[in-house]
């Protein structure tokens, strides 16, 4: 069977192609393994120019993306997905991105697949005329809905009920555990302090409210160290502090040795704003699913359904926008550490065998 995935190349401020990030490059790479030919068509905002490159057998093409150029960027994926002619087609990231492939599905005659990772009204690009409406329109008329969360699923099935959850996964060759000493001797760490760790966007909504805890924190563990990575869209002020250590971008490799050489790691998401609470609320970070394959203790505010994933460690837990219940929660996890059991069925590999099972539903039924 020959499918084709239409994206974006940067999103979650990684890039698809180089950094081989999520669920856009693994579920495709996966279902290439499972037995499907595949291409993967990624919008590039950044480059003015195309890229054509095979990685395990999938087949992506980078296409420069910009007001200037939205016709011949839909002439380029139009000949690309003719020449493959693909049984179905699947479209992830943003809703412009559901539109374009809903109208080249509906050319083919073929299945058509939108991929909600996220609450896409709360993007930027949703502020344009019309935006909103076609995305409940797309819920309405794709052949199978893929939400990454239950709070997305329970939104989507309102319009419609061929709905599964694909949660964002975990390679697991990459993300494992290993001997904390190991890993803050590779990073230069030392080894009798204790380290919190958060490793993504740093902003208003993932920042504040960690730091502040862990200033209470280190009236009871003065040695303490926070230790950071990713983009910060934070004032620079803000973690120019002796006790935080910020590594800016780094690659996944290094990020699995951060997250090894913590005693916690966080999932600090704040609830600021209409737009940007409904959207937390409604999300499902890359970053459980990494943690988890660590095995590291984590402290989690109580957002969306991520309590589903820690059922086996509930002091994992603590309220969004106050630090002091932060706080309480990191020292707890530093003196009795609850660890969530890694669930197999977040591996890229089960994910996939569970979208491929409900695509095969689809063609049985057109039978």
């Amino acid at each position: 069977m020959k499918f084709v995935l239409l994206c974006k190349r940067y999103y979650t401020n990684k890039d698809l192609i180089l950094d081989k990030f999520g669920r856009l490059f693994y579920l495709p790479v996966e279902l290439k393994k499972q037995g499907f030919e595949v291409v993967v068509i990624a919008a590039d905002y950044r480059n003015n120019f195309s890229l054509h490159q095979t990685i395990e057998g999938v087949d992506f093409y980078s296409i420069p993306l910009n007001l200037a150029n939205i016709f011949s960027f839909f002439t380029h994926t139009n000949k690309i997905i003719k020449a493959n002619q693909p049984d179905i087609l699947m479209a992830s990231g943003d809703t412009h991105f559901g539109v374009i492939g809903y109208v080249l599905s509906k050319q083919l005659k073929i299945p058509f697949l939108f991929d909600i990772y996220d609450f896409y009204p709360s993007f930027g690009t949703n502020k344009l005329p019309g935006m909103k409406t076609a995305f409940y329109t797309l819920l309405k008329r794709a052949s199978l809905l893929i939400c990454a969360s239950e709070p997305l699923k329970q939104i989507s099935e309102q319009y419609n009920k061929s709905v599964v959850i694909i949660e964002n996964g975990v390679d697991t060759q990459l993300f494992k555990h290993f001997d904390k000493k190991i890993a803050r001797q590779a990073l230069n760490l030392p080894l009798d302090i204790k380290i919190v760790g958060f490793f993504g966007s740093l902003t208003e909504r993932s920042g504040p409210q960690l730091i502040e805890a862990c200033k209470l924190v280190k009236e009871q563990y003065p040695n303490m160290l926070l230790l950071l990575a990713g983009k910060l869209d934070l004032a620079p002020e803000m973690i120019d502090q002796p006790w935080i250590k910020y590594l800016g971008f780094v690659s996944q490799t290094e990020v699995v040795k951060m997250i090894n050489a913590c005693d916690v790691v966080t999932l600090p998401y704040e609830l600021k704003g209409d737009n940007t609470a409904k959207q937390i609320q409604m999300s499902n970070a890359c970053k459980i699913a990494e943690y988890l394959a660590c095995q590291i203790p984590v402290i989690s505010t109580r957002v969306s359904n991520y309590q589903e994933f820690f059922q086996h460690a509930p002091q994992s837990f603590c309220e969004a926008n106050d630090s002091n219940d932060m706080a309480n929660a990191i020292i707890l996890q530093f003196e009795i550490p609850q660890i969530e059991p890694f669930p197999e069925h977040l591996t890229w590999e089960n994910l996939t065998k569970k979208l491929i099972h409900r695509i095969d539903n689809l063609f049985n039924k057109s039978l």
